[in-house]
């Protein structure tokens, strides 16, 4: 699966992105995640089985009990949880799904075939603009040609 800079695009183009990974423990890249994305304006749904609320947003048990206006998420978990959440975004109708590196597997990528799905890619290197270890990490990409065209 080639991922372009179109299919980055178009999750961007959703500016309501639930965000499943986040925990309490704030030096996690899931609340890392959230963070990044309420800097720019992004309108973020937490999804966490148990936690009340996390970096100040509602936490959703499901992906099932998100509002209808969600049309994309970030997946950040381990990959024995990744294929679930990716069957039920797609039955809840959401198609613009973003598996961070090592999350994903190869019945992932099967499943999620009729989707923007996008993989091996950190979302935070592409959140304009880009800062910190993450803007390095994107000219590292970038230098070895391995950045999305």
């Amino acid at each position: 699966m080639i991922v372009t800079k179109q299919n980055i695009d178009e999750f961007f183009q959703n500016k309501d992105i639930a965000v499943v990974g986040a925990s309490a423990k704030r030096n996690k890249f899931g609340n890392d995640v959230i963070k990044e994305l309420k800097q720019r304006n992004f309108k973020i749904y937490v999804l966490h089985p148990e936690a009340e609320m996390i970096e100040g947003f509602k936490c959703f048990r499901s992906v099932f009990d998100l509002p209808e206006e969600v049309k994309a998420i970030h997946i950040s978990v381990n990959k024995d949880k990744t294929n679930k959440i990716v069957s039920e975004s797609k039955q809840k109708g959401i198609k613009n799904i973003w598996v961070q590196q090592m999350s994903e597997n190869a019945e992932t990528l099967k499943l999620a075939e009729d989707c923007n799905l996008i993989t091996g890619q950190c979302v935070i290197m592409h959140l304009e603009p880009v800062k910190g270890f993450h803007k390095f990490h994107r000219s590292i990409k970038k230098f070895f040609g391995k950045l999305p065209k």
